[in-house]
């Protein structure tokens, strides 16, 4: 049984046509969550690089940050 839209279908009774769909359905919802998944860990992967990057700075860059954050 599948739902869609809070409704119960057999999915055994669907033409050929049908079952391709969803194989499709299936697939596509899939990648969405492996893409979200990746996305996830890439933000977190940037903020972590970039808090390494802001810590290498040579200092006179992080004097010029402080002066622009505290205009």
């Amino acid at each position: 049984m599948i739902t869609i839209d809070d409704k119960k279908y057999d999915e055994t009774k669907l033409s050929d046509e049908g079952k391709v769909a969803l194989n499709n359905i299936q697939v596509i919802n899939q990648d969405q969550n492996q893409l979200k998944v990746k996305f996830s860990h890439n933000d977190i992967l940037l903020k972590h690089y970039l808090d390494i990057f802001k810590q290498h700075l040579p200092e006179e860059m992080k004097e010029e940050e402080v002066k622009t954050e505290s205009k």
